[in-house]
């Protein structure tokens, strides 16, 4: 199959491999260049559920200064008789 690269350096893949990889809109793919020029085009891999939040709160301010101080203010204040 051939295809053309746009001056937006866009790729159009082709429906019937779209269709037969699973390939919806905001499919993830790799690309890998190997010895004598050939490229290589794959699926990436998906990330685990917590991957994808590994790192969120590194290097930013957060409001609360504790996990049950956020609790605090998201379920409000603990009272007598609560149980945890």
């Amino acid at each position: 199959m051939t295809t053309t690269i746009s001056s937006k350096g866009q790729v159009t893949v082709p429906r019937r491999l779209r269709d037969e990889l699973g390939l919806t809109p905001g499919t993830k793919l790799e690309f890998e260049l190997r010895d004598g020029g050939e490229l290589v085009c794959r699926k990436a891999a998906q990330q685990s559920f917590f991957a994808r939040f590994r790192g969120m709160g590194r290097n930013k301010k957060l409001p609360y200064r504790t996990g049950d101080e956020a609790v605090e203010v998201l379920r409000g204040p603990v009272g007598k008789g609560d149980v945890d």
